[in-house]
């Protein structure tokens, strides 16, 4: 095998493992499929009965960083939408603590 053969399969595989979060202890990527069984049973032995996948995630990380008000265009950039309406969606689903500093900061107008 040659030097640039090796090269390429190294790089193939970096730029593979690259996309991945989850690895096994052994070092292994864990695949969307697998992670979603965890998570699904993960919520099952908790008594969510919701359907739920590792996608959830994504919400709420978006959702945490309006809460901290985290401006719109960071929040898109940070988890690669490039429709401001995509984003938005997500942003307006404010959550229980958000309505609540609202309020808060409204009734510190004097």
């Amino acid at each position: 095998m040659s030097s640039f053969s090796l090269t390429f399969h190294f790089v193939s595989k970096y730029l593979t493992l690259v996309h991945y979060i989850f690895f096994t202890v052994n070092g292994a990527a864990v695949d969307l499929d697998t992670l979603n069984v965890v998570v699904r049973r993960a919520a099952e032995k908790v008594g969510i009965t919701k359907h739920i996948t590792s996608h959830i995630f994504r919400h709420s990380h978006i959702a945490l960083l309006a809460e901290l008000g985290i401006p719109l265009s960071a929040a898109m950039d940070r988890v690669g939408h490039t429709d401001y309406k995509t984003t938005l969606n997500i942003y307006s689903h404010v959550t229980k603590s958000v309505k609540i500093d609202i309020v808060k900061k409204l009734n510190e107008i004097k």
